[in-house]
């Protein structure tokens, strides 16, 4: 009886035991070896001096060992290996990573044990070297590293090290890496960093600086590299008291001519504004801010148009538009304003303009593509429209053969709004970007190129954009900011004094104007931008919001 019960007990099941220390004994055990100079099988010949080390422990770590290995090559019947041109120092350090799985990295030996790690196909040491140069970026090794990045195709190294150089060009245009670089370098360096950001100064001061570093040798690129930079927009106080006086400069022929360019350019310019200024001072001459269209209610939009006269404080209604529209966007040009796209009932791509001499709205040609919430802005006697929801396209219209005719798209995938404006001969474009942020793009329309410049991190659901002189203003529902493009740097500024959303802004005179919009849809709020401060100037008695705003001055008699 007791057999049978013993015959019916189950089998015991079998165990899985994994030592979590093993491979830390299995490394210690390793090292000991090495260090107690035990069972070596092989040893590497580096500057006249010998490395013993075991075969195993570097084909475990290295793909260019294992290989070496495997192949029927005499470096393995030899037991040995030369390597040429490699720092003894960095070998080391990497035989002491295979055998312990540590490597310590500093700013004298990051770069060899990059190259070694390389050569030996140590995948993790060389991502390990990348990060370290990455966060170690400083105005003394940033031009070095990006050339050693290019050396050893590190894209992602080059980039970061490349955009360091771009955003801190001012503090290093006396630095020797700079004054060191080859012709096509500085060449290509002048060209990037006045796409970035308009640098025109700093960019001048960088040629002369490299120039004159080797006189005699680089005398003969003056021309070129001053062919690249824009000298009529430098600072006056730079053209008139430095550049002038340059002897490199007047002394050649084509650099003198350059020269008297920008000196031209800028003494127009500044009779141009003398004479603005004058005619100021001389006259009242009145602003008249245009409320086209607007309000969302079940999709739809609205033809009715406003006319807000600034001066006088007083809203009148004007004929409307052939087709309803809000999210639409509008622009003067000429003497007319122009409202462009929209949404009723689907994204229209239509457009019409008003002239106030016959004083009624007619169509004009259709864009090539759709788009509302879009970007809008005047440049050279053209209009660009850029983007819109889920659109980066951009088109400019040509009022002379009433054609639409298109442009290079913003880069990057959009998902909101977008706003335009110009500031000196550049087009700037903030648009919500796919992240959730909105992005500050810049497009030189000379050349059609287009550069993301800075990011706002997202406060308000959208923002409006205008420009006086060289700041950008960005208002918001929930946050204000002002950009200066010659630093490229958002700033905070003063907040409305309303808790508005979906509301226009505009630039009239020196102040900035903003009509409507939800939670508070009739006042009219005024921010000055020389007293950094807010006031609310009027009630419109009329609901604005989800339309556009243009502003004409001039003498019009709206009856």
């Amino acid at each position: 009886m007791a057999a049978k019960i013993i015959n019916q007990v189950e089998g015991i099941s079998p165990k899985k035991c994994k030592n979590s220390e093993y491979a830390n004994t299995y490394l210690d055990g390793l090292t000991k070896m090495r260090i107690n100079q035990k069972l070596f099988d092989f040893s590497l010949h580096v500057d006249g001096e010998v490395i013993h080390v075991h075969k195993l422990a570097l084909a475990i770590a290295s793909d260019y060992f294992a290989a070496m290995f495997e192949a029927d090559m005499k470096e393995r019947k030899e037991g040995t290996v030369k390597l040429q041109d490699v720092n003894v120092f960095a070998v080391k350090a990497l035989v002491d990573y295979i055998y312990s799985g540590i490597i310590t990295l500093t700013e004298e030996n990051v770069e060899e044990v990059l190259s070694v790690s390389e050569i030996f196909q140590i995948v993790w040491v060389k991502e390990e070297c990348i990060q370290f140069l990455k966060n170690n970026l400083n105005r003394n090794n940033c031009f070095r590293v990006r050339k050693f990045a290019d050396m050893h195709s590190c894209k992602e190294l080059h980039n970061i090290s490349h955009k360091y150089i771009l955003d801190h060009f001012d503090d290093l245009i006396a630095e020797e890496g700079l004054l060191l670089l080859s012709f096509e370098e500085i060449k290509e360096l002048i060209k990037n960093v006045q796409h970035v950001v308009k640098l025109e100064d700093i960019a001048y001061k960088a040629a002369i600086n490299w120039i004159k570093h080797d006189l005699e040798r680089r005398r003969v690129h003056l021309a070129e590299l001053m062919s690249l930079i824009r000298l009529p927009l430098v600072s006056t106080e730079l053209l008139t008291d430095h550049i002038v006086a340059e002897p490199l400069l007047t002394e050649d022929q084509k650099c003198n001519k350059f020269v008297t360019e920008a000196l031209t350019y800028q003494l127009k310019q500044s009779q141009l504004h003398g004479k603005c200024q004058t005619g100021k001072k001389h006259s009242n001459e009145s602003f008249y801010v245009f409320l086209v269209g607007g309000i969302w209610e079940c999709e739809m939009g609205i033809k009715e148009c406003k006319v807000y006269d600034i001066s006088k404080k007083k809203l009148f209604s004007i004929s409307s538009m052939n087709e309803d529209r809000f999210n639409n966007s509008a622009v003067s040009l000429n003497g007319v304003i122009y409202s462009v796209g929209g949404y009723n009932n689907g994204v229209l791509n239509t457009a019409e303009r008003y002239d106030p001499v016959n004083k009624r709205w007619s169509y004009i040609a259709p864009m090539n593509n759709a788009r509302h919430d879009l970007g809008i802005c005047t440049y050279n006697d053209l209009i660009y429209v850029f983007g819109g929801e889920w659109n980066s396209t951009v088109e400019s219209y040509d009022r002379a053969t009433n054609k639409w005719h298109l442009c290079q798209s913003i880069p990057e995938t959009h998902g909101g709004f977008n706003r335009a404006t110009v500031a000196e001969n550049s087009i700037y474009s903030l648009t919500e970007v796919t992240n959730g942020n909105n992005a500050l793009f810049r497009l030189d329309p000379r050349d059609g190129k287009w550069v993301k410049l800075n990011v706002i991190s997202r406060r308000s659901d959208g923002y409006e954009l205008v420009c006086y002189d060289r700041t950008l203003f960005a208002i918001g529902s929930e946050d204000c900011k002002r950009l200066d493009i010659r630093v490229n740097k958002w700033e905070p500024m003063p907040h409305m004094l309303s808790n508005r959303y979906d509301f226009s802004a505009v630039i009239a005179a020196k102040d900035i104007y903003v009509f409507g919009g939800r939670c508070n849809p009739t006042s009219v709020e005024r921010f000055n931008i020389h007293n950094n401060e807010w006031t609310i100037v009027d009630s419109t008695q009329t609901e604005h919001w989800r339309g556009a705003a243009a502003v004409l001055s001039g003498d019009f008699d709206f009856n």
